[in-house]
C-alpha cells in the first residue's frame, strides 16, 4: 500500500524555507549597502563579498546532501545537520549590523564583519540541502510536484514580507531588521524540529551505499549512463544563466537605457547634461525607469508565487518534463518581447507571462531531477540541483556583463542572451528520458527507522 503525502508536514517544513527565505532577501538588499555606507568598498569588491554564499554553495550543499545519505542518527539523517547549524546562522546573521557599531568603520571592523558573514553562510549552506531533502524524504515521487510548489508558496511568501515588511523596518532600524530575520529563522527550525520526526514520517528507504558518498555522482554524470541527468542539470544551469541575466541587470538597463531615459536623452542631446535642471530632470526619469523595473519584477514574483502550488499539480497532471517545456516558452517569449520593446506599453502582463511561466520551470524540476534516482539517492540529488543552479549564479553576472561591455556599453544585449539560454535549457529538455534513473543505488531494502547510531 502507497503511502500518501502529509500536507500538514509539507506545510511546517514550508516553514523552514519561510524563514530562510527572510533570513537570504535581506541579506542580498542589505548587505551591499552596509558594505558601501559603512565601509566605502567599491562595487567589484562587494560583489565578491555577496558570492560568498554562491561560491560556498556549490561545495558545501552537494558534500552535504552526499553526506547526510549515508548517516543515521536518532533523530534522523538530515536533523542533525539541521538543528545543529541553523540556529548559529540565525544568530550569526542577527549579530551582523552590530559590528560596525562595536567597532566602527576601521579595517578591523571589515574582518570581522567578512568573518562573521562567512562563518554565517557556512552555517547555512551546511543545513540548506538537508532542509530541501527533507521534502522527497517524506512525500512520494508522484507526489513531489505538488509539495514542491507549497514550500516555494512559503519561500515566496517570506520574501514578499521583507519587500513589504521587515526590509522597511531594517531600512530605519538595522539591528532590528536583522533580529526580525534571525527569530523567523530560529523559530522555524523549531518548527521542524518538533513537527517532523524523520524515524517516524520518513518512507522507507534504500540501504545506503558508498558510491556517491562523495563528489563521484558529479564525476559520473558525464558518461552515457547518466545521459538523461546530465541533461536535466545542464538545462537547469542554462536556464539560471538566462534567469539571473535579468534578475541582476533589468533594474541597471531600466535606469540608463529604459525607453523614457533615452527619449529624455535624445531630447537633450546628450547622456551627461551640465545644466543643474536637466540634470535633476534626467535624474529623475531615471529613477522613476527603476522603479518600474522593479515593480515589474515584484509582479513577476507575485505571479510566481501564486502559480507555485498549481504548477506542481500541473506538473503531475500533464508530466514534469512537458510543463516544464510550456514553462521555457513563455519565459522565452516574455525576453523577446522586452528584446523587441514591445512590454514598453505592456510591462505587466509581459511580467505576469514570465512570472506564470518560471513557476512551470522551477517547481518541477528538482522533482525531476529527484525521478533520476532511488529514495535513498535523495540528498546526492539534492547537491547536485544545487551546483548546477548556483554555478549558474556564479557564471551569469559576469558574464553577461562582460558581453555588454564588448558590445559598447549597453545593456540590451541580456534579452537576447537569456533568450538563447532558455532556447538550449529547451533543447536540452526535448532529449532527457524522464523514465531513466542512472543514479539508482541497491535494491536491498530497510526500514525507515534504520540502525541508530
Amino acid at each position: 500500500m502507497k503511502r500518501k503525502a502529509s500536507y500538514l508536514k509539507i506545510f511546517l517544513l514550508g516553514f523552514g524555507f519561510f524563514g530562510i527565505s527572510i533570513l537570504w532577501s535581506l541579506y542580498n538588499s542589505d548587505i551591499p549597502i552596509l558594505l558601501k555606507n559603512v565601509y566605502s568598498l567599491p562595487y567589484s569588491a562587494s560583489g565578491w563579498v555577496m558570492n560568498i554564499d554562491n561560491i560556498l554553495a556549490i561545495s558545501l550543499i552537494p558534500l552535504v546532501g552526499f553526506w547526510s545519505d549515508h548517516i543515521w542518527t536518532r533523530i534522523g539523517r538530515r536533523m542533525p545537520f539541521i538543528i545543529s547549524t541553523l540556529p548559529l546562522g540565525a544568530v550569526l546573521f542577527a549579530l551582523v549590523p552590530w559590528i560596525p557599531l562595536w567597532f566602527g568603520s576601521s579595517a578591523t571592523s571589515l574582518v570581522v564583519f567578512i568573518l562573521v558573514l562567512f562563518l554565517m553562510n557556512v552555517c547555512m549552506g551546511i543545513s540548506r540541502s538537508p532542509i530541501i531533502a527533507l521534502m522527497p524524504d517524506l512525500v512520494p515521487p508522484e507526489e513531489r510536484s505538488p509539495a514542491n510548489g507549497v514550500i516555494n508558496f512559503m519561500g515566496g511568501f517570506g520574501s514578499l514580507l521583507v519587500y513589504f515588511v521587515v526590509g522597511k523596518i531594517s531600512t530605519t532600524n538595522r539591528p532590528l531588521g536583522f533580529a526580525i530575520a534571525g527569530a523567523a529563522v530560529l523559530v522555524a527550525a523549531v518548527i521542524m524540529f518538533v513537527s517532523i520526526n524523520e524515524t517516524r514520517d520518513s518512507l522507507d528507504r534504500k540501504a545506503p551505499q558508498s558510491e556517491h558518498a562523495d563528489f563521484s555522482l558529479l564525476r559520473k554524470m558525464w558518461t552515457p549512463k547518466y545521459r538523461s541527468l546530465m541533461l536535466i542539470c545542464l538545462a537547469i544551469f542554462f536556464w539560471f544563466i538566462a534567469y539571473n541575466a535579468i534578475e541582476t541587470y533589468y533594474p541597471t538597463f531600466m535606469h540608463y537605457e529604459g525607453p523614457a531615459v533615452k527619449t529624455l536623452i535624445a531630447k537633450l542631446g546628450t547622456a551627461t547634461p551640465t545644466d543643474p535642471s536637466a540634470v535633476a530632470q534626467l535624474e529623475k526619469v531615471r529613477q522613476t525607469s527603476e522603479a518600474s523595473a522593479k515593480t515589474n519584477l515584484g509582479i513577476f514574483s507575485v505571479a510566481f508565487m501564486l502559480l507555485a502550488i498549481p504548477a506542481g499539480y500541473i506538473g503531475k497532471a500533464l508530466g514534469r518534463k512537458t510543463t516544464i517545456l510550456i514553462g521555457l516558452v513563455g519565459v522565452t517569449i516574455m525576453v523577446l518581447l522586452l528584446a523587441f520593446g514591445i512590454a514598453t506599453t505592456t510591462g505587466l502582463a509581459v511580467f505576469l507571462l514570465g512570472g506564470l511561466s518560471w513557476a512551470l520551470v522551477n517547481i518541477n524540476s528538482l522533482p525531476t531531477v529527484l525521478d533520476m534516482g532511488d529514495l535513498e539517492m535523495v540528498g546526492a540529488l539534492t547537491g547536485v540541483y544545487y551546483f548546477f543552479s548556483q554555478a549558474a549564479s556564479i557564471v551569469s553576472p559576469p558574464l553577461v556583463g562582460r558581453i555588454a561591455d564588448l558590445a559598447g556599453g549597453t545593456m540590451s544585449v541580456m534579452f537576447p542572451y537569456a533568450g538563447i539560454f532558455f532556447v538550449l535549457a529547451a533543447v536540452c529538455m526535448l532529449f532527457m528520458r524522464p523514465e531513466d534513473k542512472p543514479a539508482s543505488s541497491s535494491n536491498q531494502v530497510i526500514p525507515a527507522h534504520g540502525p541508530a547510531v
